[in-house]
């Protein structure tokens, strides 16, 4: 069992990793972050938390992740909101692909998920504009977190477990141990470690680079808005997903917060958009968004009356070539855990990411996901067919 395990990144997967080696007996952790807890786009996302997937592995760690979440919520009283979550197709054959999710999440024992055509949507939601849609996949008992709430709980647990939480305190450098770990140089000095978990969301590619490793990723921006309307909804909608994985198009997202009020996004798990730097600023949402919004929304939503924007922000999703995460170790240091390139499905994956993390750490493999390939060796593979 290795004896210092530095943890860099306070976001999301840092947090959860940090939580699942404590599950596991770990003690001498310190967590650094050039910000604090939740701070970057950990704070800034959708907080999805769903199990309306469509391959065997994807609904296995949503289903996990579903799972912490409730667990969580119940010992430590965060906010789990089941809003339910709809995720939407385009033809028949969307609909048969739905219909084996849903076959699958049966074998989770996730009972409550269905099917449903267009015309059940229409009657069950109003709202909905289903147009040019066949239906969609229905699972009542998803919904979503207030992941800063999170990432502050989780913070707040860890220092009672006795974890040392730096916050304002960069990585500038690392210098390999002769006997093996290494001297991470910080703001705050030189911390030693057996082990290092680089978790550092979309700065991970650059932290990997301290270790010698060369990690693919790319940093994508996701604004998004709530909009409010004077006309209040009677019926509040679940939160809606035009979007099919792997379509190589964007899909407009969006859930009711109040009667009154909406939440919108658009989304994609590919990288379709220019690469971000890690260090630019996250303000406002740009206009192209915002028109991108109104072109797409009323295509899905029957629009109520008096629409005015409300606060809009953006945050950055760091994806993987293959739009799944990296939980691995790199070549160029087996001392080293790389967490990253979740992308969009940042929050509802970190818990299964976290749980790799710590067996990686722990054992060097992992056992509670063994059919899940995040590894960083399958783009060599892909490469070579």
């Amino acid at each position: 069992m290795p004896r210092k395990i530095v943890v860099i990144g306070a976001g999301i997967a840092g947090l959860t990793t940090t939580l699942e080696l404590v599950r596991l007996g770990y003690s001498d952790i310190t967590v650094i972050d050039q910000f604090g807890p939740g701070f970057g786009s950990s704070s800034k996302s959708a907080g999805v938390v769903e199990t309306q997937y469509l391959d065997r592995s994807g609904i296995h760690v949503r289903d996990f992740g579903l799972r912490y979440f409730e667990d969580f919520a119940r010992r430590y009283g965060i906010t789990l909101t089941r809003s339910g979550y709809l995720r939407l197709g385009a033809t028949e054959e969307d609909l048969k692909v739905f219909q084996q999710s849903v076959d699958i999440q049966r074998e989770f024992g996730i009972t409550d998920p269905v099917v449903l055509d267009a015309e059940e949507i229409s009657a069950r939601w109003p709202r909905l504009n289903m147009d040019g849609r066949a239906g969609g996949v229905f699972g009542p008992s998803d919904g979503h977190v207030d992941s800063y709430e999170f990432c502050l709980r989780a913070a707040a647990v860890l220092v009672s477990e006795g974890v040392l939480l730096m916050n304002g305190v960069k990585l500038s450098g690392a210098q390999r141990r002769p006997g093996g770990g290494w001297s991470l140089e910080t703001g705050a000095g030189v911390l030693e470690a057996d082990v290092v978990v680089n978790a550092a969301g979309p700065w991970a590619q650059r932290v990997a680079a301290v270790f010698g490793a060369d990690m693919p990723q790319n940093n994508q921006l996701r604004p998004k808005v709530k909009i409010h309307h004077e006309e209040a909804f009677e019926q509040l909608v679940p939160f809606v997903m035009d979007y099919v994985p792997g379509s190589g198009m964007d899909g407009i997202y969006f859930r009711s917060e109040t009667p009154n009020e909406i939440f919108v996004g658009i989304h994609t798990d590919e990288s379709i958009l220019e690469a971000q730097d890690p260090e630019r600023a996250l303000g406002h949402a740009p206009q192209e968004f915002i028109d991108r919004v109104m072109e797409l929304l009323p295509t899905r939503l029957r629009m109520p009356a008096g629409i005015s924007l409300g606060r809009t922000w953006t945050g950055l999703y760091a994806i993987s070539p293959d739009n799944k995460p990296i939980v691995d170790f790199h070549p160029a240091a087996n001392d080293v855990v790389h967490v990253m390139g979740a992308g969009g499905s940042g929050i509802q994956l970190a818990p299964a990411m976290a749980r790799i993390a710590a067996e990686l750490v722990d054992s060097g493999r992992t056992i509670t996901f063994a059919g899940t390939d995040w590894s960083l060796s399958r783009f060599a593979a892909a490469a070579s067919k």
